[in-house]
């Protein structure tokens, strides 16, 4: 299997829809259907994307997106909002989200968006395994003055 998407909406056709679809599309699919449950699955899965519904009862998608960005081990998933509504594009943006989807959805837009976050999600983790080489060696360094004197 491919990369893990986690898909979050409180909708079961829609959710059941996206997943199928994003299973064709050769990912590992992850589903949830409220706020606690995908910051749950989130934090122990840690999916290479995420795709939030902003409407859902409970914690709403906004709320979710501000938590996981928040989090230690999930700020750097990448967050593609779902929303039906065009006044939640700013504030989506504002929690962290990292793309948005319009509601209804047009599935070739969103398997272009997927690959698009993944790439950078990709980049963002090459990123970071070359910072921790660079502090691994500048420990490392101090270790090695030393002996040579």
């Amino acid at each position: 299997m491919g990369e893990k998407v986690l898909i979050v909406d409180d909708e079961m056709p829609l959710r059941d829809l996206l997943g199928e679809f994003l299973e064709r599309e050769g990912y590992e699919v992850l589903l949830a259907s409220a706020g606690e449950e995908a910051i749950e699955l989130a934090e122990r899965e840690i999916p290479h994307a995420i795709l939030l519904d902003v409407k859902m009862p409970g914690i709403d998608g906004i709320e979710v997106c501000k938590r996981l960005k928040a989090g230690r081990k999930t700020q750097f998933i990448p967050v593609i909002m779902i929303t039906g509504y065009v006044d939640n594009k700013m504030v989506a943006i504002e929690s962290g989200a990292d793309d948005f989807v319009n509601k209804p959805i047009d599935l070739a837009e969103l398997a272009v968006r997927v690959r698009s976050i993944l790439r950078i999600r990709y980049l963002t983790d090459e990123l970071e395994r070359a910072v921790a080489y660079i502090e691994e060696l500048e420990r490392s360094l101090p270790q090695r003055e030393e002996r040579q004197q």
